[in-house]
């Protein structure tokens, strides 16, 4: 399975580094959107860190069965530790601890002393809105600035709580979380003597640590990362280049597809047939398509999420 998670791996990464290049821009403010929430030595640093993982929990089966609990309950715990880096590494963590310190400065400072801390919480939900749903929790932050505009604390802490809780990246977060309990209840499994149980805990487990070892090079990935891109291309005027997008992403589509269940592979070719529909369209006239594309990078990205929704 390991062999298998670097060749995915590997197929993306020409690609990868090449959309990567077209994503390098300066924020001037907080409206200005880059495209990824992770560099490329980032999406690296998270994959072999979860690879990391993966081999603690496997060799944590195997002392299962060779009945060395202690050394099994060692490796988890590595596993754990590795966990918990990972998470640290992820864009959603940094808002929610910038959330964090501005929740902590209301509760001992003047409410107009902390509005200048939603700003760079605003600029990082800019960052990363390209792959994580962001309204809600911009919502829940103009909700704290006009609480806080308003000297009400109260308000304004409960809403910077609701930001925090519905900022999630579900490609990561989800599975991480899935992994994490399914580690915690391997560990009680292993206290209470029930070891064929907690070996089911932890096969489990490495399915969610495979998805996160490939999150941020899979192609399903790669194609929200080029429609967001032609989004961003057609808006500016550069029409070539967005059609050059819209290519790609059809590329790593007919990619995500030949991994995909049945159900996945039927959406992936809708969406597909969707591309070329809208590249015809774009060959016959001059209307503006930036609505179709961005629709086009609306479902990408809810296929995708629905590949993960099995890790809440």
């Amino acid at each position: 399975m390991v062999v298998f998670l670097f060749t995915l791996m590997t197929v993306g990464l020409g690609f990868n580094q090449r959309v990567m290049a077209s994503h390098e821009t300066i924020k001037e403010d907080v409206s200005v959107t880059p495209g990824k929430p992770l560099s490329f030595p980032q999406q690296e640093r998270i994959a072999n860190l979860a690879v990391k993982t993966l081999k603690h929990i496997a060799k944590a089966r195997g002392f299962i069965h060779t009945r060395s609990f202690d050394d099994a309950r060692s490796e988890l715990g590595k596993s754990q530790a590795l966990m918990e880096t990972i998470r640290d590494a992820l864009p959603t963590t940094r808002i929610k601890d910038h959330i964090w310190v501005a929740k902590k400065h209301l509760s001992y400072e003047d409410s107009e002393e902390v509005i200048p801390d939603l700003v760079p919480i605003y600029a990082s939900l800019d960052e990363i809105q390209s792959f994580v749903s962001v309204d809600k929790t911009r919502a829940y932050l103009d909700q704290a600035k006009e609480a806080l505009k308003a000297d009400d604390k109260k308000k304004g802490s409960e809403a910077l709580e609701s930001a925090g809780e519905s900022l999630v990246y579900v490609e990561i977060d989800l599975p991480l979380r899935y992994t994490e309990r399914k580690v915690t209840s391997a560990l009680a499994l292993l206290t209470e003597g029930k070891e064929k149980e907690a070996d089911q805990m932890l096969k489990q487990a490495e399915e969610g640590v495979q998805v996160i070892s490939i999150s941020s090079y899979g192609p399903m990935v790669l194609a929200q990362e080029s429609l967001w891109q032609a989004t961003k291309e057609y808006a500016k005027g550069r029409y070539e280049a967005a059609k050059r997008s819209l290519a790609d992403a059809k590329v790593f589509l007919k990619m995500a597809a030949r991994q995909g269940d049945e159900k996945t592979k039927a959406a992936l070719a809708e969406l597909n047939m969707k591309i070329d529909e809208l590249e015809k369209k774009m060959a016959e006239s001059s209307s503006d398509f930036s609505q179709e594309i961005k629709g086009l990078w609306d479902k990408t990205k809810d296929v995708y999420h629905k590949t993960v929704e099995k890790f809440k």
